[in-house]
């Protein structure tokens, strides 16, 4: 709903992905909410800017963009990576990118994204231990080191057991 929200009051449109679109900063940013008693002047909708492009539905891996402005949720390596509980599915072996946690192709190739700029968010910064790891260090990822490395992040959300199985999908 909060994307609806954002088309509706002028932040940006909502693109072929599904995702807000603001036309200077991409689709790469938080939507939030004020509840105030105040007067304020709406800002008109914008136009949708997407025009022909179909980078993200091209890019998409696993067909989750199944037409324009339309994702299959349970297609999505998402899905697959943060809210399935069950192993992932077979048919999908290969399709995953190396994304272990979540996925951001779609973003990722949308022209509108070039004017996204680098956070300097601090809390959003990785954990320093995680750029250095290897393949072998994530093979033998102990939950400990999960617990340290995800201490402040929304992985936790997979827990040990759910990133152990990821990467082990991923990586067999």
């Amino acid at each position: 709903m909060e994307r609806e929200w954002a088309a509706k009051s002028g932040l940006g449109w909502i693109g072929r992905h599904t995702l807000a679109i603001h036309p200077k900063k991409g689709s790469f940013f938080f939507l939030a909410e004020l509840i105030i008693d105040l007067e304020l002047e709406a800002d008109a909708p914008i136009k949708d800017y997407c025009g022909t492009c179909t980078r993200c539905i091209d890019a998409c891996p696993t067909e989750a963009i199944v037409e324009p402005y339309v994702v299959n949720g349970s297609k999505c390596i998402s899905y697959f990576t943060i809210e399935l509980k069950e192993a992932i599915p077979e048919e999908v072996k290969g399709r995953f990118e190396n994304w272990m946690f979540g996925c951001d192709i779609c973003q990722q190739v949308c022209p509108w994204n070039r004017f996204a700029k680098q956070h300097e968010e601090p809390n959003f910064k990785p954990h320093p231990d995680l750029l250095g790891m290897t393949k072998n260090d994530w093979e033998e990822v102990t939950e400990e080191v999960f617990r340290e490395l995800f201490r402040k992040s929304a992985v936790k959300r997979t827990k040990f057991k759910g990133l152990k199985r990821n990467i082990d999908f991923l990586l067999k």
